[in-house]
């Protein structure tokens, strides 16, 4: 993939959520997207085929200095 389509690339991946990522009323924490985000990040570099795994074995890794969600 080049670097425009790779910029473009939409993937989609399923997540059940856990128990453990919800309040007494049943609604999702906020700190559980951003582990979401993590899921999504690593199924986006799978479909553009470059694992995580192989990055990481081959020495390199990504530093994940900000995030940003806008809730509505």
């Amino acid at each position: 993939m080049s670097h425009a389509e790779l910029s473009e690339a939409v993937v989609s991946t399923e997540i059940s959520v856990r128990f453990a990522e919800t309040d007494s009323m049943g609604v999702v924490h906020h700190a559980a997207y951003i582990v979401w985000f993590e899921v999504g990040r690593v199924a986006w570099l799978n479909a553009a085929g470059m694992p995580y795994k192989e990055i990481a074995q081959g020495g390199n890794h990504f530093a994940v200095t900000g995030v940003n969600a806008i809730y509505r």
